[in-house]
């Protein structure tokens, strides 16, 4: 990931690569674990489980609620699992955490659960060593990787079934992390386990991470994906696995202070597949330096999450938040990201602690229950690779000034039908912008402010905008 573009797995950083410290890619010395509570000759006869139709997200974790979801990856090492460390996670606000940082033995992971639970939080497992060998050695009959499965489909349910008793009485437990970054050949195999999952805990999120534009649709080393392969690939995760949400990412801020030119394309990609399936749609944000990536600025992380939030996120995850140990390589830098590899936290967490209370948790209440209509970059010369340029519609007559992104969302119910929101995003991290937006009559304009968690009327049909780098606001337009 040094290059977005690059396709090699040695070459690039993803958290498929700090899980491999689990044993998550490949199979395990242990895999014989998999036999816990042996299958029946009945069970092992079964077929592979099918896709099942993705069940509403209404109850489920993480993506059910009113919160918005701000999930933390890398989260404190064993040594550093403490009510105090997870209440200074939850006081930055964050709602959950990626279980990992070598937390990876049972016992310790329901340690940590118990801990998140005590500061409020939810946890994605990853890593228990059972479901590491699991998702490592289960391959569905007719998995187009050509691999044979080396477990059935009844003993990797029986694996299930032990993993949800290990975890499903804990109050912080989300969901398993069933993969990351996955090829298009893996989707069946991914597609049974996700339905299982669900058979077996209706309750509980499978989740897994995408790879995003560039990566390959195949094995690691195979050319990276063009737009129309990767428009296919993630309509192919769709249909094959039925997955509750869209995750993926792309981390824009590199080497030298240049902006990644594929960041808009990818979430315009992943948008509209979301909105084909209507599930929600989740992104990584860069919150530290490593290869071939700059460390952020409090105003490149506030760009990137309202980037994100006019292209229609409704889940953003900080990748990092406790800095890995710099000799797992990729460039790490042990002072730096939110929390350093020593403990210490830098400026950066209290950005982030600053935009997720302040900024980002009240605007995604309001946000989270809206559905994404249009995003549109105004004054934007020239446009992003993938980006659709602002045109005067029933709405918005003009849009002048400095570049900035337009998201217009709708409300789901049919009350508010004429009713839109508008998130209006600096298209810059480094300057101010200055935009006036014209309103068609017919409609009165309201400006969102966070600290109250209210609206306040804006006179007129023109509302001047005044946004700091990486800043944005939102305006509600309603019929009058």
């Amino acid at each position: 990931m040094a290059e977005q573009r690059n396709a090699s797995p040695r070459a690039a950083l993803s958290r498929r690569r700090m899980l491999l410290a689990a044993g998550g890619a490949a199979a395990l010395p242990g895999a014989s674990m998999l036999a816990v509570g042996a299958a029946s000759d009945e069970a092992r006869a079964q077929a592979p489980r099918r896709r099942r139709d993705v069940p509403p997200t209404a109850g489920l974790p993480l993506v059910g609620g009113p919160e918005f979801p701000v999930g933390a990856f890398w989260p404190p090492p064993p040594t550093h699992v403490t009510a105090e460390r997870y209440q200074e996670i939850a006081d930055a606000g964050f709602t959950f955490v990626h279980n990992g940082n070598y937390l990876w033995d049972q016992t310790g992971i329901r340690y940590g659960l118990d801990i998140a639970r005590q500061a409020g939080l939810k946890v994605l497992v990853a890593g228990d060593p059972l479901l590491s060998a699991l998702t490592a050695n289960f391959w569905a009959d007719g998995d187009p990787t050509g691999y044979h499965p080396k477990i059935t489909a009844g003993d990797a349910e029986v694996s299930l079934r032990a993993l949800f008793a290990a975890y499903q009485d804990e109050p912080a437990f989300a969901g398993f992390t069933l993969a990351d970054e996955p090829a298009a050949n893996r989707f069946g195999t991914l597609g049974s386990l996700t339905a299982t999952a669900r058979e077996l805990a209706p309750g509980s999120l499978p989740y897994l991470n995408l790879r995003r534009l560039g990566q390959p649709y195949g094995p690691w080393g195979t050319p990276g994906m063009d737009v129309p392969t990767y428009t296919r690939y993630l309509q192919e995760a769709l249909d094959t696995i039925a997955p509750s949400l869209l995750s993926f990412d792309r981390y824009p801020m590199l080497a030298g202070g240049a902006e990644d030119p594929g960041y808009h394309q990818n979430w315009a990609l992943v948008r509209a597949a979301g909105l084909r399936a209507g599930i929600p749609t989740w992104i990584f944000i860069q919150s530290l330096e490593y290869a071939g990536h700059r460390l952020p600025t409090a105003a490149e992380l506030a760009w990137q999450v309202n980037t994100s939030l006019a292209y229609g996120a409704k889940g953003v995850q900080y990748f990092t938040y406790w800095t890995p140990d710099p000799s797992r390589g990729d460039g790490f830098v042990p002072a730096q990201g939110l929390v350093t590899v020593g403990g210490e936290r830098t400026p950066l967490y209290a950005a982030a602690k600053q935009l997720n209370v302040g900024w980002l948790r009240p605007v995604g209440r309001e946000l989270l229950p809206l559905v994404s209509e249009s995003v549109v970059h105004a004054n934007d010369v020239p446009l992003p690779a993938g980006a659709a340029a602002f045109a005067p519609d029933a709405r918005f007559a003009s849009v002048d000034g400095d570049p900035v992104v337009l998201g217009v969302f709708a409300a789901p119910s049919p009350g508010d039908a004429e009713a839109r929101w508008a998130l209006v995003a600096n298209r810059s991290f480094t300057a101010k912008a200055a935009a006036r937006l014209v309103v068609r009559p017919g409609y009165a304009v309201a400006r969102f402010d966070p600290a109250l968690a209210a609206y306040a009327a804006v006179e007129g049909s023109a509302v001047s905008l005044a946004l700091g780098p990486g800043g944005a606001t939102l305006l509600r337009l309603a019929p009058r």
